[in-house]
């Protein structure tokens, strides 16, 4: 048989999957005829496909040097690259594949690819941009278009081309998944709920979407909604260490502190150097006032990531807890330092504050979180509780009221504020 006919038995046998049978058939069509750039192009194409990144590079290397005009070589060699993380060797034989072929949208978009992956984002949109221009119904280039301005937490650009890819490929659950994150992170909670939801109306068995969705049912309080995803999750993947660490923080929300650990400690076996599942765990110690092992567990998260916030937010409440409040002033004051705005740190860092009679350091350590989130509900009620202990009591009627406008649920704290401000001789506004 000729090259061009055992190319075409090796193009039929890679259709059906037969991978062993096609690099026969492609490496019969380079032994008949070892100067076939297109065989050698052939071959490294399904050796890409079978992960054989090696091999394949050295077979579109001959490919390039046979033919040194054809632009897919350039291309096939930078996907090549791409795969095996050498994204600056990939940008390099993408742009050789657009000075060969200008219109060559794929190349636009593998490159924009991997100046995202270097977190070249100007570069990135340009390329993504020109992909689009030249195939205006691609999903992939807006989809990663999307997810250059996710990372750059430019959510609403980010919605806007998950949307673009949704309205071009309907059934695509990665986009709906990702515009439910995007969602989720600008707080529009019934828009993201809608987007997981719909995601896993393409497929039940989405994983990313149940344990989105679930985080998002923990959100609002809906935790028998979020046990039900968790499990299914479990149940698709036992070894899923999300799994495990998200159904912990939902029986951890509802104070099953017991349950919780039992979960975080699955987590911990599959993953055991994460940080934040360590941390995590930590809490749940801390809720049952096992502050030994919390602390342990706060101290190892610290060693394996040392800009773990919530890990010094942890140490922060077991020293105020037990009375060492200077110890918890520097790990409150130390989360601080790592996010500024970290608001359960400067509320446990006020109340710490409250404890040693600082009132007007504990004012602004409340105003400060209330700077950052103007809605936060409990921050109020502290800053309240100051202003009263300063005699302040119109100040502190004010924010009782905010506490009461904020905090709608009829729990201990609803009830005590309005004892406090009919004690002040003010009626609760709300």
């Amino acid at each position: 048989m000729t090259t061009e006919e055992y190319i075409e038995k090796g193009d039929l046998a890679s259709k059906n999957l037969e991978v062993d049978k096609a690099l026969e058939f492609y490496s019969k069509a380079i032994e008949i005829n070892p100067r076939s750039s297109y065989a050698f192009f052939k071959r490294a194409t399904l050796l890409t496909k079978a992960k054989m990144l090696n091999e394949a590079l050295s077979d579109i290397n001959s490919c390039i040097l046979l033919n040194p005009e054809f632009s897919f070589g350039y291309f096939k060699r930078g996907v090549v690259y791409q795969l095996m993380k050498q994204f600056k060797k990939s940008i390099e034989d993408f742009k050789y594949a657009i000075d060969l072929n200008n219109s060559f949208s794929l190349a636009y978009f593998k490159r924009g690819y991997s100046y995202l992956m270097l977190r070249h984002f100007d570069k990135a949109n340009e390329d993504f941009d020109q992909a689009i221009e030249l195939n205006p119904a691609y999903p992939q280039a807006y989809f990663q278009r999307g997810n250059c301005f996710f990372i750059q937490k430019d959510f609403e650009e980010a919605i806007i081309n998950y949307t673009r890819v949704i309205m071009l490929d309907p059934k695509n659950e990665k986009a709906y998944t990702s515009r439910g994150i995007a969602n989720s992170n600008m707080n529009n909670i019934k828009e993201a709920l809608n987007d997981f939801t719909r995601a896993l109306l393409v497929n039940p068995d989405y994983i990313p979407s149940l344990i989105q969705r679930g985080l998002i049912y923990n959100k609002i309080r809906h935790f028998e909604s979020a046990i039900r995803d968790f499990n299914k999750v479990i149940e698709l993947n036992p070894n899923s260490a999300d799994g495990y660490n998200s159904r912990a923080l939902t029986y951890f929300c509802l104070k099953e502190y017991e349950k919780s650990i039992v979960d975080y400690d699955r987590a911990i076996n599959l993953r055991p150097n994460s940080a934040n599942v360590l941390c995590n765990r930590g809490n749940a110690f801390y809720g049952l006032k096992k502050y030994r092992e919390a602390m342990q567990d706060y101290d190892k998260a610290i060693s394996l990531n040392h800009t773990i916030e919530g890990a010094y937010l942890g140490k922060g409440n077991i020293f105020a807890s037990i009375g060492r409040h200077s110890e918890a002033i520097k790990n409150y004051s130390k989360a601080i330092a790592i996010n500024p705005k970290f608001i359960q740190a400067y509320i446990g860092r006020g109340n710490v504050f409250m404890k040693m009679k600082y009132f007007l350091k504990a004012l602004e350590d409340f105003t400060l979180a209330i700077e950052i989130n103007p809605d936060h509900a409990f921050a109020y009620l502290y800053r309240g509780i100051a202003f009263r202990s300063e005699d302040r009591y119109d100040l502190a009627g004010k924010d009782f009221n905010e506490f009461l406008r904020l905090h709608k649920r009829k729990d201990q704290a609803n009830l005590q504020v309005r004892k406090w401000l009919r004690k002040m001789d003010m009626e609760p506004m709300y």
